[in-house]
């Protein structure tokens, strides 16, 4: 027994005052977590059938995004419907929103949304010879000069798919197709000479709707750069 007691003040007096060495503890591992979806933005400057535009982009994440543009242009050109040569004016005007959907999380999108469409067509023509209204032929003083105007659907449904390159650099080079219900076109009529009769200006608007009945269907196919942050 006084064998064990002197062991023990031995031991004490040994360790007294200095620090004792722990033994290091094995970190527990812990399971890798993948952060939650970082959202985006993007900015793009495109030209296309919808005149030129601006696209502004928000990613959700890699499946979903929105996108807001609005478009404009204005070109003039000669045309002639139903045998009347017009001086025309087309004058685009829109701004979507657009809801797309990236199935493989890539660059290949399915895109769905709605437009404002204020696109129209003005125009005039200042006949030089004898000319068909309707059903009668008239001469060059009795009509005077013709004012026409073609108008669409306010609220126009748009469907399509589009493609973004690999981002480089931030930059991406950006394409869709697609195709936007514009309605059937509203057309207007007048002549500056009261001599041509209401029946033959209403059977000329019958007319020039018949020329024009596929622009109810707009394509939409643009291409333009991106840039992303």
């Amino acid at each position: 027994m006084r064998k064990i007691l002197a062991l023990s003040i031995i031991a004490s007096a040994a360790f007294a005052g200095k620090n004792v060495a722990v033994a290091p503890v094995a970190p527990v591992p812990v399971e890798n977590v993948a952060p939650a979806a970082m959202t985006s933005h993007g900015v793009s400057l495109k030209v296309g059938t919808l005149g030129i535009g601006v696209d502004i982009e928000h990613a959700f994440n890699k499946k979903h995004a929105l996108r807001f543009n609005i478009n404009g242009l204005k070109v003039s050109k000669t045309k002639t419907l139903d045998d009347v040569k017009y001086d025309l004016d087309l004058k685009l005007l829109n701004a979507g929103l657009l809801y797309d959907y990236h199935p493989w999380e890539g660059t290949f999108r399915l895109s769905v949304g709605v437009y404002y469409n204020g696109n129209k067509i003005e125009g005039s023509a200042t006949p030089a010879s004898n000319v068909t209204i309707g059903n009668t032929t008239y001469t060059p003083a009795q009509v005077g000069r013709i004012d026409a105007k073609i108008d669409f659907k306010k609220i126009a449904p748009y469907v399509g798919i589009g493609w973004s390159s690999v981002e480089k650099n931030g930059w991406h080079f950006t394409a869709d197709l697609g195709v936007m219900y514009s309605g059937t076109p509203k057309v207007s009529i007048k002549t500056t000479s009261n001599l041509v009769t209401q029946s033959d200006i209403d059977q000329e608007i019958q007319n020039v709707k018949d020329d024009i009945k596929n622009y109810k269907w707009w394509p939409v196919v643009t291409i333009g750069i991106q840039k992303r942050f």
